[in-house]
């Protein structure tokens, strides 16, 4: 598939206003949606070809985070996806983008596992189920040859950072054995292993790393940005690893079957769209039709958190994103996600964040100039 694209561009030159101080390779067409063979090859010559030609040296073999940024058509939308190549086997995509209309973004290849951030939006398959809806993490384990996708919501900003992986990630850079990688990875190791989609709880850590991917692109010099990204991108991977190694150790619960396990989503995304006016238990056990004992079991057990421990960390991401654009006081954040008393919101924030409300404020709305 050709995709050619243009020659490296400074954002001073560009008149999008996100683009102060950045440097990029702009697509032409389409990379979206290309075969994983295909996408990375085309984005490893662009961006080796961006680095001799701006600096007259050779690419380091391991990684350039140097990026190449894909943006919507009109009709299409509004916004973009950025890819870096933070390091060997390791490609790095970043979207910020609306879509006019429902969107099917089709991912093939061969040989990968995907880690989706979703900060913002909901994806579906073909049927319209939905497999994340923010803040979700969605691992795609694919061992042999595959061909999925999903479906972005239309009028919804799609914020994601989405970590494109090869096996040689984990064995040849990590230094794990094929033995010591954590399932589902380890089917990447075996023969005759068909491909599996996992939704996860992203919790705190992963969530404020992902933000911090997201963020920083435009707030740091281009040798700045190429080693906080190798970094984010590793403490990103090394968190989910983390997160399945334990898993692992503790998978001596009892077993889950389909249908529970699509009853404990359904309470999930319930309380995703009323986290700030929740349920009790035996409410919410009543509408997905399991009792109470069994829906906090095994609640707990699919998403690694007490359902008491997700409401609150759903309040406290909604409540650091409206301080951060600093339309809202303090009390009305406190309302807005649930607590009738502004100093009990502002002792949970303090417990969850480490920091006061005012202070997390005013950090987020203090201007930071992109350092030259």
């Amino acid at each position: 598939m050709d995709a050619s694209l243009n020659e490296v561009r400074h954002f001073e030159r560009d008149a999008r206003p996100e683009a102060a101080g950045h440097q990029f390779i702009v697509a032409r067409q389409s990379i979206v949606g290309m075969l994983q063979d295909e996408c990375e090859r085309v984005c490893g010559e662009m961006l080796d070809s961006a680095v001799r030609s701006t600096s007259n040296r050779v690419p380091e073999p391991d990684w350039t985070a140097a990026s190449v940024r894909h943006y919507l058509r009109l009709a299409e939308g509004e916004g973009y996806w950025d890819f870096y190549r933070p390091w060997t086997g390791l490609m790095l995509s970043v979207t910020d983008a609306t879509y006019h209309s429902d969107t099917w973004v089709n991912v093939e290849g061969t040989g990968y596992f995907k880690l989706r951030i979703l900060l913002s939006g909901t994806l579906r398959d073909r049927s319209g189920e939905i497999i994340a809806r923010a803040p979700d993490a969605l691992l795609y384990v694919s061992p042999g040859a595959s061909r999925e996708g999903y479906s972005v919501d239309s009028g919804e900003p799609t914020r994601m950072i989405v970590l494109h992986c090869r096996p040689q990630l984990l064995t040849h850079v990590l230094g794990l054995s094929p033995g010591d990688v954590p399932p589902p990875l380890g089917s990447l190791f075996a023969s005759n292993r068909g491909t599996t989609r996992e939704r996860m709880t992203a919790g705190p850590d992963v969530i404020q790393a992902a933000r911090r991917i997201m963020e920083s692109r435009h707030k740091l010099s281009r040798a700045l940005r190429d080693r906080h990204l190798q970094t984010l991108s590793m403490e990103l991977l090394l968190q989910v690893l983390g997160i399945l190694e334990s898993r692992t150790l503790v998978s001596g619960g009892p077993t889950i079957s389909t249908r529970e396990a699509a009853l404990i989503y359904q309470a999930r995304d319930y309380l995703t769209r009323h986290y700030a006016n929740p349920p009790n238990i035996a409410e919410l056990a009543r509408r997905i039709g399991l009792n109470q004992t069994k829906l906090k079991q095994t609640f707990r057990q699919m998403l690694g958190v007490t359902i008491y421990e997700y409401i609150l960390r759903l309040r406290m991401e909604r409540a650091a994103q409206m301080l951060t654009t600093g339309d809202y006081d303090i009390t009305q954040v406190a309302y807005a996600v649930g607590y009738e008393y502004p100093a009990n919101f502002t002792a949970a924030f303090k417990r969850h964040f480490g920091q006061l409300p005012r202070h997390w404020k005013r950090r987020q709305l203090v201007p930071e100039s992109p350092i030259q």
